[in-house]
């Protein structure tokens, strides 16, 4: 059953990824001049539907991820297992009590015990959810054991850095399935490489389901506890009429994920997703500064501003269509056709702030001087660059509007113009020519000679004759 779920999810990935390159080609990036006041010291936030990267801040900057690893471990455990709801038995190694005092990191791991079964469903909650560490631990162990034999979770963490570079992150590392390990200076990741987790993440329906969890998860009863257990999320943002110890409240009615994080090191740490009238976007925050659980947590604050801005401030704007001709380029080796139109590929949007219009973005034409024929329909010719207020915020790419035949007769007179133009053709020439030359000489001054001794000849015999 999970198999067809796994077939099924990754067909729907592949329409979602086809329907997004309609939308723009590439990822891109574009200058947005926000005012928002944030604290976090590392940001990357883009619009799920095109790609737009649309506010940075050290986005590229190596921080620590904290639980915010759990989104990979929860990856891994959805992408390895055959279904989500076999029985997971807890191993011993997953459960305990963390103070590495030493790291500036502690954590509790208490509400899950040795040998309890669960099913991975119930882990996944208790990790995505509740940000449960010994449950995520419990997953790498229960992954690595089951489906590849590992007595070790090493098997588990090799998966997590594998599929972490597959998505696209480029400087990540993991070195534990919870984020809390005593290796912490060697379990990093950016906002950017966070970003692209937590946008895989919420592409599988059933992990999305998980991560919006605004109100509680129940957990039936187990071997080790004869009562249900609730489960319910870190993630204020979703959890209507609470407020923290500060009496704030972060709600905010559009966040629909994904996952919190804290240590001591990282401060807070926040992956966040929104919806807003057709509009996605996902906004990671790494390190607000806190120095205990407890203190303000600007990486609500931050993600709830910014997503504020991006719905007021941003819309979508429809560049090109695959309908509208962009350039022409010189067509040569067809009749009566002198030149050809170039058409973009797809459809091209982009987020541009509200009032600006698709005049205002400039085009770089990227083509050949000229083209052969023939040509057919669809056959890339060249690029555009588009770029808006300084900066490149796409590239498409241009193909031929028609398709154009060959003239057979053209195309023998253009092999015959490159024959007599070509180097090597002209040095062949010379050398037959003055072989030919050479020849004539030759021929000439043997015939010269040849007659020259005839005469001689000639003279001699006539003497004797006359004595």
């Amino acid at each position: 059953m999970k198999k067809k779920l796994v077939s099924f999810v990754s067909l729907m990935m592949v329409v979602f990824v086809s329907a997004s390159m309609l939308i723009t080609p590439e990822k891109v990036s574009a200058a947005f001049k926000s005012e928002v006041e944030v604290h976090c010291d590392a940001i990357y936030m883009m619009n799920m539907d095109t790609g737009t990267v649309v506010y940075e801040k050290n986005s590229d900057k190596v921080k620590l991820p904290a639980s915010l690893t759990k989104m990979m471990t929860c990856i891994i455990a959805y992408e390895r297992a055959d279904s989500l709801d076999e029985a997971v038995v807890v191993d011993s190694r997953a459960v305990r009590f963390v103070n590495y005092s030493k790291e500036g990191v502690t954590g509790v791991w208490t509400n899950i015990k040795v040998n309890e079964r669960f099913t991975l469903r119930d882990l996944i909650y208790n990790a995505m959810v509740a940000s449960e560490n010994c449950a995520a631990e419990a997953i790498g162990y229960y992954i690595s054991k089951q489906y590849y034999g590992s007595d070790t979770n090493e098997e588990f963490i090799q998966f997590m850095n594998d599929r972490a570079a597959e998505i696209g992150c480029t400087n990540t590392k993991f070195k534990c399935a919870s984020g809390l390990t005593p290796d912490i200076e060697n379990h990093y990741s950016t906002a950017h490489d966070m970003a692209l987790i937590a946008q895989h993440l919420m592409n599988i329906p059933e992990l999305a389901e998980i991560a919006y969890t605004p109100h509680s998860y129940g957990i039936k009863p187990t071997n080790k506890n004869p009562n249900p257990t609730w489960v319910v999320s870190t993630n204020k943002l979703i959890r209507e009429g609470e407020k923290d110890k500060n009496g704030i409240d972060y709600f905010y009615q559009f966040c629909e994920g994904v996952k919190t994080g804290y240590l001591v090191k990282s401060g807070h740490c926040f992956a966040a997703y929104a919806k807003k009238s057709g509009y996605r976007y996902i906004c990671v925050l790494l390190d607000d500064g806190a120095k205990a659980a407890t203190d303000v947590n600007y990486a609500f604050i931050d993600a709830k501003n910014l997503f504020e801005w991006a719905f007021n401030n941003l819309e979508s704007v429809n560049i090109y269509k695959t309908t509208e001709p962009i350039a022409e380029i010189k067509l040569n080796l067809a009749w009566n056709k002198d030149s050809i139109v170039l058409m973009p590929q797809d459809d091209f949007s982009t987020l541009l702030p509200k009032g600006v219009t698709a005049s205002s973005v400039i085009k770089k034409l990227k083509l050949e001087k000229s083209v052969d024929a023939p040509v057919r329909k669809g056959q890339k010719l060249g690029t555009a660059e588009l770029s808006y207020d300084g900066e490149v915020i796409g590239t498409i790419d241009l193909i031929a509007g028609e398709s154009v035949e060959r003239s057979t007769l053209l195309y023998i007179l253009s092999l015959i113009n490159r024959l007599f133009s070509a180097l090597w053709f002209r040095i062949i020439l010379v050398l037959a020519v003055l072989g030919v030359a050479a020849y004539v000489i030759y021929s000439y001054s043997r015939k010269q000679r040849m007659n020259s001794l005839k005469r001689s000849v000639s003279r001699r015999g006539g003497g004797r004759r006359y004595r």
